[in-house]
């Protein structure tokens, strides 16, 4: 679990970022790739070829699953993103 904080703190520094830097450069890729592994948190084991269409469904999956877990756990999220809104500033 405290990979995923860890990571998620990163994902939420670059969403806060963002929002309060224009632009984000080639920092832009980094941050697609930490929204792309947390979402792998919730991604199935076994997942189909990238690129198919079972992988997209997969990944639509996953990022219902991550939507999910956020709605479930308001108050460490809210408390990870005044951090990384604090450490984007």
């Amino acid at each position: 679990m405290g990979e995923f904080l860890a990571l998620l703190l990163s994902y939420y520094t670059c969403d806060a970022a963002a929002q309060t830097q224009q632009p984000l450069g080639g920092d832009r890729l980094a941050c697609v790739e930490l929204y792309e592994e947390v979402k792998s948190f919730f991604a199935p084991l076994d997942e189909a070829p990238h690129g198919t269409p079972e992988w997209a469904a997969q990944r639509i999956e996953a990022y219902v699953a991550f939507s999910a877990w956020e709605a479930e756990n308001p108050t460490l999220v809210a408390d990870l993103r005044a951090q990384a809104e604090a450490a984007a500033q």
